[in-house]
């Protein structure tokens, strides 16, 4: 007894993406009146790079999702190129969304880094536990301050140790890249 499986991609077939159709009234000559639709495909209009690229811009601009001042795009022969830095992965995709369904965009190369923001409460916490492992408890005494990828240091500790061992454990927060060291050794 043979049982066929079901064709599961003939169960929903989708329409693809693409801009409506124009229709257009005609009446023919022997009177019959007609709605002709002509549709076009949006990889098939041809765009010049420079207006694509203006296009990009006013999409990057005007989505509400993508941190201004932070992606850079070019366009070569219609692929899409997205440089930079977002905190986000969903600030990432509205970018690439933004500009995939401009039209004359044949491909779009998504080359946006994300770099989640140090939190200053992570870096707090990770201090903390660095000196308790090493048998210090002057933890409460360091401030942190975390702007961006920037995490400044300040307070008083009792050795250049433990001014190293806070240090290193602010580097090894996800997000950050700076540290700076304005931690008093107290003697």
């Amino acid at each position: 007894m043979s049982t066929s499986m079901p064709r599961l991609l003939d169960a929903h077939s989708f329409a693809p993406l693409s801009p409506p159709a124009s229709a257009a009234r005609t009446v023919f000559d022997n009177g019959v009146e007609a709605e002709i639709s002509v549709i076009t495909d949006r990889h098939c209009v041809m765009r010049d790079d420079r207006e694509l690229l203006a296009a990009s811009l006013r999409a990057l601009r005007d989505a509400s999702n993508v941190p201004k001042g932070r992606v850079v795009v070019s366009v070569n022969n219609g692929t899409v190129v997205l440089d930079g830095r977002t905190s986000y992965y969903y600030e990432r995709a509205a970018a690439e969304c933004a500009v995939r369904f401009l039209d004359g965009v044949r491909s779009v190369e998504n080359h946006i880094l994300v770099e989640p923001p140090a939190l200053a409460h992570d870096v707090r916490v990770c201090i903390a536990d660095a000196l308790l492992r090493t048998a210090v408890d002057e933890a409460t005494q360091i401030a942190v301050q975390a702007v961006g990828g920037t995490v400044i240091l300040q307070g008083i500790v009792s050795s250049s140790a433990e001014r190293d061992v806070a240090e290193r454990a602010a580097r090894t927060v996800d997000g950050v890249r700076t540290v700076i060291d304005n931690l008093i050794v107290s003697t």
